[in-house]
C-alpha cells in the first residue's frame, strides 16, 4: 500500500515538472479580420511564426521538457515559403527551416548543398529550392535528399518557382534575365520565354509565380509594376494593376497567389500589404500596412496558400510569418 502510494506520488511529481518545463505559453494573437465591422469579414489573423518552438504550439501540442527549456531557432533574413499539408518550408540564409506542424518537429535542411536558397515550392513528395548563388534549382526527397539540380548554364537569379499540375511542369522566373524557364520533372528544360521590356508578355525583374488550374500562370512583373496573366504556352492574356499609390496600384510587387475560389493575391514589400483581386483584375481588398504589429509588415517577400485556404506570408524584416485565413461564406 505504501509502495502504490509512492508511485502515485512519483507521478504526480514528475507531471508537475513536465508543465512547469514545457515551453512558455505562446503570446496571444489579436482577433483581427478584415474588411472591417459591418462589412462581412474575408480574411483573418490566426498565428504569428518566429521561430522553431512554434511548430510545437501551433496546433495545441508541445514538447515534454525535463531537462531544461530547448532553444529557440529563429528567421534570420527568410526570404521564400511554401505549404502543403501542414508542412511549411521558409528559405532562410541558413538553410531551408522545415515545420511539421502536426508532428510538432523542426529542422534546418540542405545546410550542405545550398548557398542562399531563394525561391522554393513543394510537390508530390517533393522540395524544389532555388539558389541565387549557384544559379540552380535543388530537389530534395521526402527524406530531404538532394536527388536532382537543374537551371545550370540557364539560369542566373531564380526568383520564383511554381509547379503546374496540369501539364507536370516547374516553372522558374529570373529576375536577372528577365526571362520565365519551365521545365518537366526530370529536370529538363522545355522551353523558355520573356524578355526585358514593358510590353505584353516582356519582363521587367519577375519575381513570385503562380499557376492555376487550368495551367494560367500567374507572374509579378515587379520593375513594371503590374501583374501579367499568361496561359499555358506563354500566351499574353491580360496584365493586372500599374504603378501608384490608389488601391489596385502597385508600387513594389513581390508574391503571388491563388485561393481556393480564384482570387489572386499579390504582395508589395514597399506597401507593406497584400492586395486580392478577382480574373477581370477587381481589386477585392487590401490587407495590411507598413510596420511591427500584428497584420502589419516590413519588406514581406513571398506569398503562399495552402490547401485549407490559409495565407503565409514572409514578413522579412520582421523576421516572422503571419498566418491568416481566407473566410468563405460558411465561415466566419
Amino acid at each position: 500500500m505504501i509502495r502504490k502510494s509512492i508511485i502515485k506520488f512519483s507521478v504526480l511529481v514528475l507531471s508537475f515538472l513536465i508543465f512547469s518545463c514545457a515551453s512558455p505559453p505562446q503570446e496571444q494573437i489579436p482577433e483581427m479580420y478584415w474588411p472591417l465591422p459591418p462589412e462581412r469579414p474575408r480574411i483573418k489573423l490566426v498565428d504569428i511564426i518566429i521561430g522553431s518552438l512554434d511548430a510545437k504550439t501551433r496546433f495545441g501540442k508541445f514538447k515534454e521538457f525535463l531537462f531544461g527549456p530547448e532553444s529557440e531557432v529563429k528567421f534570420v533574413k527568410p526570404f521564400g515559403v511554401a505549404v502543403k499539408n501542414r508542412k511549411m518550408f521558409v528559405t532562410d540564409v541558413n538553410g531551408v527551416h522545415y515545420y511539421d506542424f502536426e508532428n510538432g518537429s523542426f529542422k534546418i535542411i540542405g545546410t550542405s548543398d545550398l548557398r542562399l536558397p531563394s525561391a522554393i515550392a513543394y510537390h508530390g513528395g517533393k522540395l524544389y529550392v532555388g539558389d541565387v548563388i549557384k544559379k540552380v534549382v535543388y530537389v530534395f526527397n521526402e527524406k530531404f535528399e538532394t536527388v536532382m539540380q537543374f537551371g545550370f548554364r540557364e539560369l542566373d537569379t531564380p526568383a520564383g518557382i511554381a509547379i503546374d499540375e496540369k501539364n507536370q511542369r516547374v516553372i522558374v522566373s529570373d529576375s536577372r534575365r528577365h526571362m520565365i524557364f519551365i521545365y518537366n520533372f526530370e529536370g529538363k528544360l522545355i522551353t523558355t520565354f520573356g524578355r526585358r521590356g514593358k510590353g505584353p508578355g516582356e519582363f521587367n525583374i519577375p519575381y513570385g509565380i503562380a499557376v492555376d488550374s487550368n495551367g494560367r500562370i500567374y507572374i509579378v512583373d515587379s520593375g513594371n509594376f503590374r501583374l501579367q496573366i499568361l496561359d499555358e504556352d506563354g500566351n499574353f492574356i491580360k496584365f493586372i494593376g500599374s504603378v501608384g499609390t490608389s488601391p489596385g496600384s502597385f508600387s513594389r510587387p513581390k508574391g503571388v497567389a491563388l485561393d481556393s475560389e480564384g482570387h489572386i493575391y499579390v504582395l508589395d514589400s514597399a506597401f507593406g500589404n497584400f492586395q486580392i483581386f478577382d480574373f477581370e483584375g477587381n481589386t477585392l481588398l487590401a490587407v495590411g500596412h507598413n510596420g511591427r504589429g500584428p497584420g502589419e509588415f516590413l519588406l514581406p517577400s513571398s506569398i503562399c496558400i495552402d490547401e485549407y485556404d490559409e495565407i503565409y506570408i514572409v514578413d522579412q524584416i520582421n523576421r516572422r510569418i503571419q498566418i491568416f485565413q481566407y473566410l468563405k461564406e460558411d465561415q466566419k
